[in-house]
């Protein structure tokens, strides 16, 4: 089924920019709408025969969908964590939404660079498994 999956969307000779790429945008847009753990129970096994044939790290892979993940739980308009800083600080949605931007504005910058720069999120297991 995944193979399936992966070749509808065209992405079968799809290079490491390119998955990741796919990857970024997959679960940006999924944990936009759905509660993050069903994202990764249902993405991660798609991408995965993905992710070994274009060679890419586990490890910066990891760290890339962990980054999407919390973009897209904070992004309006049904981000989870939006509603959990609702309830918790008491405010109004729009009041919450407006504080957003600066935090995804940042979290987007660290992604680009972890996507041209991968050794950023590789620098420590390389590190300890030398």
């Amino acid at each position: 089924m995944p193979q399936q999956i992966i070749e509808s969307l065209g992405l079968t000779d799809a290079g490491p920019l390119m998955t990741l790429l796919a990857i970024n945008l997959a679960f940006f847009i999924g944990c936009m709408f759905v509660d993050s753990i069903v994202v990764i129970l249902i993405l991660v096994p798609i991408f995965t025969p993905m992710i070994k044939a274009s060679g890419l790290d586990p490890v910066l892979v990891g760290v890339l969908i962990t980054l999407q993940v919390a973009i897209g739980a904070a992004t309006p308009p049904f981000g989870c964590n939006l509603f959990t800083a609702i309830a918790v600080f008491r405010r109004p949605f729009a009041e919450v939404v407006r504080g957003v931007p600066p935090f995804l504005f940042i979290l987007l910058v660290v992604t680009g660079l972890l996507v041209i720069f991968p050794q950023i999120a590789l620098f420590l297991p390389e590190l300890a498994y030398r």
